[in-house]
């Protein structure tokens, strides 16, 4: 099952528009893209797994 399925509704454009955007994506980028609000732990986890299942590399 893909970790995408897992991703909040409103957090599946935002994750979408970084796939199609490139292979590598800083986490600054990552953190300005996220709206203002803190996020649990799993759904971090479950971002970041989204991204690594399509190639997308988060670097520092």
């Amino acid at each position: 099952m893909s970790s995408e399925n897992h991703l909040r509704a409103d957090m599946r454009p935002i994750v979408q528009a970084l796939i199609e955007n490139g292979r590598d994506v800083t986490m600054g980028q990552l953190n300005q893209l996220l709206p203002k609000r803190e996020f649990s732990s799993a759904e971090i986890e479950d971002i970041m797994a989204a991204l690594s299942e399509h190639g997308i590399h988060i670097t520092e």
